[in-house]
């Protein structure tokens, strides 16, 4: 009986010691950021042209955004203490990081690229795009998590680079 009892001790150890070993060898312990768009057609307002999947923006709108860092972080402005303080906050944290900082104001062209380029959601301001065009990932600059967000998946990306 004693030995039962030691061979079911014995194992009951060595169980989670060979799952540990497995899970290091083999398994994979990553996160990835996808882009946004590459499976699902985003919601297309009236008046934009159709997208194909997987969606990049424009090679029009891709010369005019700053991509030699590889990443660009562009910001809708809005008249919201909220956002500059939050904006603000952004640029220190980013400030070492090799990430470029597009600022917009609220004009006409940008009310466009905000819809029918970049198709953020009426709550969300800040986008970040990937050196080929792909949006990683909407943001609300009034939303304390959603910058914390941004600052997670930003040092995910960097990571990959």
């Amino acid at each position: 009986m004693r030995q039962k009892k030691t061979i079911f001790l014995f194992l009951a150890l060595l169980l989670p010691i060979c799952i540990f070993l497995f899970l290091k060898f083999f398994g994979k312990n990553e996160i990835a950021v996808e882009p946004l768009y590459t499976d699902t057609y985003p919601d297309i307002p009236d008046g934009c042209k159709e997208v194909r999947i997987p969606y990049t923006i424009d090679d029009s709108v891709k010369s005019l955004l700053p991509l030699e860092d590889g990443l660009v972080i562009v910001v809708f402005e809005k008249e919201s203490s909220m956002q500059t303080n939050q904006v603000k906050r952004l640029r220190d944290e980013i400030a070492s990081l090799p990430v470029s900082f597009l600022t917009l104001p609220p004009a006409e062209r940008n009310l466009f690229w905000r819809k029918c380029v970049f198709f953020l959601k009426e709550s969300a301001d800040i986008v970040m795009v990937d050196s080929g065009g792909a949006v990683r990932g909407q943001y609300s600059s009034g939303d304390r998590e959603d910058i914390d967000r941004l600052l997670t998946e930003l040092s995910i990306i960097l990571k990959k680079y």
